[in-house]
């Protein structure tokens, strides 16, 4: 199930920034209640270290090994107090269990930046529900966000075998200084709500000479809001709230899903 080929995870922290705020957002939330947190798809920690850096003790579960050892290298140059709070687990979020070292449960469980939608069926879906009501303690929070489909988008483009190849992104290599660009096509299945998206890295010397190409593949699901809802209650949490941005303004259709949810 892992979706990140090396070479984006490499290159991710070059082209993928998160939204605006939520990085604010999930260190206030998570100080709001006691105990350690617990990050699903902590990626090369992007949050994680935010949440270590205010004090938190943090668990990140990753299903990469190549982003987590991107993590790993962040935390070990920042060191100190921030490394000591701060582990991290290889695990599928279907599946991990995570054993801290008193068997104190979590606190705060979350699942930044839509990952989430990398679970490609209901019945995933509810099993990572469940596995994360399994490590919070009673009436432990659990924040999680998804973007909310824009049918006109999705419709449109599902018109075509496969989308048209747009460019993603285009930043300097870190190492060479070369230019990068991302292309990427997607394709729609509209029956079981996947996305399942082709990427392309270039990398284009100075004479405009494409000197490296790879190739990724990774797949999203879009969820529906009374669909998540209802996936939240069956799988024993009771819904705090549901926001549409992270300055926690009101859910918009074509925005952001923000739920925030408690342990029943």
């Amino acid at each position: 199930m892992e979706q990140y080929a090396k070479i984006d995870s490499a290159l991710y922290d070059h082209y993928t920034f998160g939204l605006t705020g939520d990085t604010r957002f999930y260190v206030e939330e998570a100080k709001k209640s006691e105990g350690r947190v617990l990050e699903l798809a902590c990626g090369t920690g992007r949050i994680t270290i935010p949440l270590a850096q205010a004090g938190l003790e943090v668990v990140g579960v990753d299903l990469s090994a190549s982003m987590l050892d991107i993590a790993r290298e962040k935390i070990a140059e920042l060191g100190g107090d921030v490394a000591r709070r701060v582990s991290l687990v290889e695990g599928d979020m279907r599946s991990f269990y995570v054993d801290t070292p008193d068997g104190e449960k979590f606190g705060t469980a979350m699942i930044p930046y839509r990952s989430f939608c990398h679970i490609l069926t209901p019945e995933d879906q509810a099993r990572v529900l469940e596995r994360m009501r399994d490590h919070l303690v009673d009436d432990g929070r659990l924040i999680i966000n998804i973007f909310d489909p824009r049918l006109d988008w999705i419709l449109e483009d599902s018109s075509y075998p496969e989308s048209p190849l747009r460019k993603h992104h285009e930043f300097n290599h870190p190492e060479t200084g070369n230019r990068v660009v991302i292309w990427d096509t997607r394709k729609y299945d509209l029956e079981k709500q996947v996305i399942d998206e082709d990427r392309i890295f270039e990398e284009i010397d100075r004479d405009g000479v494409v000197i490296q190409r790879s190739y990724a593949k990774w797949s999203l699901r879009w969820t529906y809001r009374h669909e998540m809802e209802y996936l939240l209650r069956l799988s024993g949490f009771h819904i705090e709230t549901l926001f549409g941005d992270f300055n926690r303004g009101p859910f918009r259709y074509g925005g952001e899903q923000i739920w925030l949810a408690r342990k029943a």
